[in-house]
């Protein structure tokens, strides 16, 4: 049997069933989830930095873009790589 807390914390819960992968295009990373499917783009600044960059703050945002931005950032932060962030 759940509590209301549990199902509070379900609800707040992002899906697990999600992917970030390299784009087709150049310098882009793709997020999809069964809720939103986002592109965003980066630069390489050196052998072990790169930038990732937010989305304009004038363009409409999906709900999902926080949790989604967290992710790709993730997915780009190897071991002795520098993700850096460029907009907000």
């Amino acid at each position: 049997m759940f509590s209301l807390d549990d199902i509070t914390r379900m609800a707040s819960e992002p899906p697990k069933d999600f992917t970030v992968k390299f784009g087709k295009y150049a310098r882009t990373v793709e997020y999809d989830d069964p809720e939103a499917h986002i592109l965003f783009t980066f630069d390489i600044d050196g052998p072990h930095s790169i930038t990732l960059e937010h989305h304009a703050p004038s363009m409409p945002r999906h709900p999902r873009y926080p949790i989604a931005f967290q992710r790709v950032k993730q997915f780009l932060e190897k071991p002795g790589t520098e993700v850096n962030i460029y907009g907000s």
